[in-house]
């Protein structure tokens, strides 16, 4: 799934996008900066909402680069043939753990570590959407990631929009939020 045969790999990372519900498109901006610094891979962490999403991502980047989950909005029957609920993987030694998340912004990592029992696992890294809020956290030794949103700042759902990066290089791994 994930090719390490390159000394550094950079991966552009997107959630809960809800297109059309809440927006009409993925910010160009967002796509443009993916394409500007090279991406390896785009992960997706759910909520598409549309199949559309998932296609023009596929189009712009191709199948190979593209790695999803499906969320809890993603009830769309080509979205839910074509995506997973989780994934786990490595990237180098990485343990990585995708999935879009359950649960407020406020309690979402104990939830995760708790429902997941991921105090008992191996995972260095957990990756997740749902709560619209980016995340960049290390607790018990896993560093949880969310890329937030990239859809409009709402004030209910969304009060900061945001996409992510992951760098992999050297034995290390580099988050970044970007806000938009």
């Amino acid at each position: 799934m994930i090719q390490t045969n390159k000394e550094e790999i950079l991966i552009g990372l997107l959630s809960d996008t809800h297109v059309p519900q809440r927006t009409k498109s993925v910010p160009n901006v967002v796509i443009d900066d993916f394409k500007k610094r090279n991406v390896d891979y785009i992960f997706h962490m759910g909520d598409f909402t549309s199949f559309e999403v998932y296609k023009n991502l596929i189009d712009t980047f191709g199948k190979d680069k593209v790695i999803a989950v499906r969320g809890n909005m993603d009830f769309d029957s080509n979205l839910k043939k074509a995506l997973p609920e989780s994934l786990e993987f490595k990237i180098y030694n990485f343990k990585v753990l995708m999935l879009h998340g359950m649960g407020g912004p406020n309690i979402i990592i104990k939830r995760l570590i708790k429902k997941l029992d991921l105090l008992n696992s191996d995972y260095d890294i957990v990756i997740f959407g749902h709560t619209h809020r980016p995340v960049n956290e290390k607790s018990n030794g896993i560093l949880f990631f969310n890329p937030g949103t990239t859809t409009p700042i709402d004030n209910k759902f969304t009060v900061i929009s945001s996409y992510g990066y992951l760098r992999f290089s050297n034995g290390k791994v580099e988050p970044e939020i970007i806000y938009l």
